[in-house]
């Protein structure tokens, strides 16, 4: 895993058409984005904590709490980032939103211009 500060990585699900929307929006902030798509990459177990930690949240607040899955198995658990990042792994429906990092910043994505938050104003537009 090489993390580069002017590289835009992308943990996103490519069957959400809200993901899809996210990633098209990224390429006008950089055309060099590292794309995690869940369904085709093996997300490390370290660029999941970086991005965890670098939203400073807990990895149960990206799970898309509304599933099935997460209802009937998960609901109630307090499990280790990593089984976290398995139950995503194995179900990609659980992510509740995209994530991405920018030049020491994250967001989670819960609509597909939040990316912008990593950004200035002015940097939008160069």
């Amino acid at each position: 895993m090489h993390l580069r500060n002017e590289e835009l990585t992308l943990l996103y699900n490519a069957n959400n058409a809200r993901d899809r929307q996210t990633l098209a929006l990224a390429t006008t902030i950089t055309s060099h984005i590292n794309k995690q798509e869940i369904n085709s990459v093996t997300i490390s177990g370290t660029m999941f904590r970086l991005m965890v930690d670098r939203l400073q949240a807990d990895p149960k607040t990206l799970l898309n709490k509304a599933d099935t899955e997460y209802q009937r198995i998960h609901r109630g658990s307090e499990y280790d980032p990593s089984i976290w990042l398995q139950a995503i792994k194995k179900r990609p429906e659980l992510l509740r939103a995209p994530v991405a990092m920018f030049r020491g910043k994250a967001v989670v994505c819960d609509t597909p211009t939040a990316i912008f938050r990593l950004v200035s104003p002015k940097q939008q537009t160069a």
